[in-house]
């Protein structure tokens, strides 16, 4: 073609090569590209080995956050007022836990609530945090109907039902 050709007021050039600047900032990507992928293809690094770490520090967090709260529970009970607490905490728990999960605490519409291990965690802090808070999928909380010497008198009879 023509350098002459002209087409809407643009005069059109037919070139050979492309403008070295174009050539050098290509090359220039074009090694970084290779570079960022050899070091990300044979280093090891994966998204899903972050997410993992990352999982492995939050648990470990969340471990230690459970284990010092049961270290400094409010309430540890001990010798004569422990079973004035059971005694208590059996008289709530008929009143307030029995219709869903048995006079004897063996379930009926809530779980059997004398096995070795509770869904939620059979600690303390754990069950504590059932009573007051509530779990999804029927269980309610019951803070604003007991204060926390009694929930924490039905958990301790809760943990002594076997």
């Amino acid at each position: 073609m023509s350098e002459h050709q002209d087409y809407d007021g643009i005069r059109y050039r037919d070139e050979q090569k492309s403008p070295t600047v174009f050539r050098g900032l290509l090359g220039i990507l074009v090694v970084w590209g290779v570079l960022f992928m050899g070091y990300y293809l044979f280093s090891g690094w994966s998204s899903q080995g972050e997410a993992d770490s990352a999982r492995k520090a939050r648990d470990e967090r969340k471990q230690a956050a459970h284990q010092k709260a049961e270290a400094t529970a409010t309430y540890k009970p001990s010798g004569d007022k422990i079973q004035a607490y059971i005694a208590a905490g059996k008289q709530l728990y008929a009143a307030n836990c029995a219709a869903c999960h048995g006079e004897n605490a063996k379930g009926s519409v809530g779980p059997d609530l004398s096995i070795s291990a509770y869904k939620y965690g059979k600690g303390r802090t754990d069950i504590t945090k059932s009573i007051a808070e509530g779990r999804p999928n029927g269980m309610p909380g019951f803070s604003a109907q007991l204060n926390h010497e009694q929930i924490e008198s039905i958990v301790e009879y809760l943990l002594t039902v076997k």
